[in-house]
């Protein structure tokens, strides 16, 4: 069989097999990891606070890093309705807007960097040998980093969302993804960036109910393989429409305040969450995760999803999150679910 031949069947080897992937309640699923609403988990939770993180080699596929030594972000607010601006009522009826949802997530983005609650992610590295559980003493590891002022870019991109792009959320196919391909105009809207994250939001019409339930956002890796999909690797996020009764507003705050505290808390968690995920696992490759995650494929935020949330603050400003996992804290005998290092 000539040489390209055999490329074809194993890239459409690999394509079923991704297709047909595994349906953890928290690992991928045709190569995008889920974080889901509460109870919705289609297999329980798979999370566990009895083990460590490991790190898996940081080589699964073209342009794997293993982490995001140097984490950066792009929001991209995509669709029509963020260019006009929309209202959205709290549970209590009050309108807010959308420019002030806006403003809440661009201000809680571009001050996480620098924070105690960033700072959890520095224990993680690259460089270390598989199955390492702590970077402390490994001459060579490469650790995360915590610079301030992560936020790199904010874009409304005003062209139309596709109708069906939630419904075929959980079974699009690898190389035709539209959230992807989205990722990819804003990565040339911006600059190309590997140890960035590209988190995109989509505006009411799109909450997250796919094929088994409800799920609150994603994160995954542009793909490519024989010329097919995308032309270069990057990690991107998706955040579906979060005010749908079901992903977490007044998680933390009952009430709201003018700035979007309660109502816009799901946002805070949710998107901070799929942040601190992509940087500490970020290579995706049909399905192999290769930085840190646990043995049963969750990750350091999944580890403590919907857990001991609560507000921090940043720049003056409350914002609900979620802790997230620290290998180092549970290793000394304390709660692995940290909001600090």
């Amino acid at each position: 069989m000539k040489t390209s031949l055999i490329r074809a069947a194993a890239a459409a080897a690999l394509l079923i097999a991704a297709l047909a992937g595994p349906s953890a309640a928290s690992g991928p699923i045709n190569a995008k990891h889920f974080f889901w609403a509460p109870g919705q988990s289609p297999q329980g939770t798979a999370s566990s606070l009895a083990n460590d993180l490991i790190y898996h080699g940081g080589s699964a596929g073209p342009g794997a890093i293993g982490i995001q030594k140097q984490p950066a972000v792009y929001l991209i607010y995509w669709g029509t309705e963020w260019g006009t601006g929309f209202t959205t009522p709290d549970t209590d009826g009050k309108l807010y807007s959308s420019k002030t949802l806006q403003n809440y997530l661009n201000t809680f983005m571009a001050n996480l960097g620098g924070s105690p609650w960033a700072a959890v992610q520095t224990q993680y590295c690259r460089n270390v040998p598989i199955g390492t559980t702590t970077c402390a003493g490994i001459a060579g590891a490469d650790s995360v980093t915590n610079p301030k002022h992560q936020l790199k870019g904010v874009w409304t991109d005003p062209t139309p969302v596709p109708d069906n792009i939630v419904t075929l959320g959980l079974a699009e196919n690898l190389v035709d993804d539209p959230l992807a391909m989205e990722a990819m105009r804003a990565s040339a809207h911006f600059t190309y960036d590997p140890d960035a994250t590209y988190i995109i939001m989509t505006p009411p019409k799109t909450t997250g109910v796919g094929e088994q339930a409800v799920y609150c956002g994603y994160h995954s890796q542009t793909t490519s393989l024989d010329g097919l999909g995308n032309p270069y690797r990057i990690e991107y996020s998706f955040i579906p429409w979060q005010n749908n009764g079901q992903c977490g507003e007044h998680n933390v705050n009952a009430t709201s305040n003018a700035f979007g505290n309660g109502i816009f808390d799901s946002w805070s968690i949710v998107v901070g969450h799929e942040y601190s995920e992509a940087v500490t696992d970020p290579d995706n490759f049909f399905g192999v995760q290769d930085g840190w995650n646990d043995d049963s494929t969750s990750e350091n935020a999944d580890k403590c999803a919907w857990k001991e949330t609560q507000n921090i603050t940043l720049a003056g400003h409350n914002f609900a999150v979620q802790p997230t996992w620290s290998n180092e804290a549970f290793d000394a005998g304390k709660d692995g679910c940290a909001v600090s290092r």
